[in-house]
């Protein structure tokens, strides 16, 4: 499966509305229930950061604050899309804040989101976190990048 985490600048989990974060960095999670192994694909640029758009700079956007009214706007709801840019391929988002929008949009698509608690810091955690907390550890033995 291929797990996607929003990153800041300085390649910290991003922990607010995975719109407006400056990356994502993909990882391929496979293995048995005993014996789970991660690996690092990539890094890849937010389409957001890339084209400097709203969703980057509007501090209601990055708090997750849309007014009602945009919230159910055609045009805002299909602004969350742009994500499938870089991560239209993952199982799974791991995020700590998103809106209903970014629910919608990636439930559509079949992405589950993972939530992340607030004290995870690096995408190592993260993925190591997400592994844990899932169904797809049982009895764990091992968890370790491949």
């Amino acid at each position: 499966m291929i797990v996607a985490i929003p990153l800041d600048a300085k390649k910290n989990v991003y922990h607010h509305n995975p719109c407006a974060c400056a990356m994502f960095s993909m990882y391929e999670v496979v293995g048995t229930r005993k014996d789970i192994r991660y690996r690092y694909l990539e890094t890849k640029l937010n389409p957001w950061e890339k084209y400097s758009g709203d969703m980057v700079k509007d501090p209601k956007m990055i708090a997750c604050e849309c007014e009602s009214a945009l919230a159910q706007s055609p045009h805002h709801i299909s602004e969350h899309y742009a994500l499938l840019e870089v991560i239209g391929k993952s199982n799974v988002l791991i995020v700590d804040q998103y809106c209903l929008n970014t629910l919608y949009a990636m439930k559509n698509v079949g992405i589950k989101l993972h939530k992340v608690p607030p004290f995870i810091k690096t995408a190592v955690h993260a993925i190591e976190h997400f592994v844990i907390g899932t169904e797809i550890a049982e009895h764990l033995r091992y968890v370790h990048p491949a």
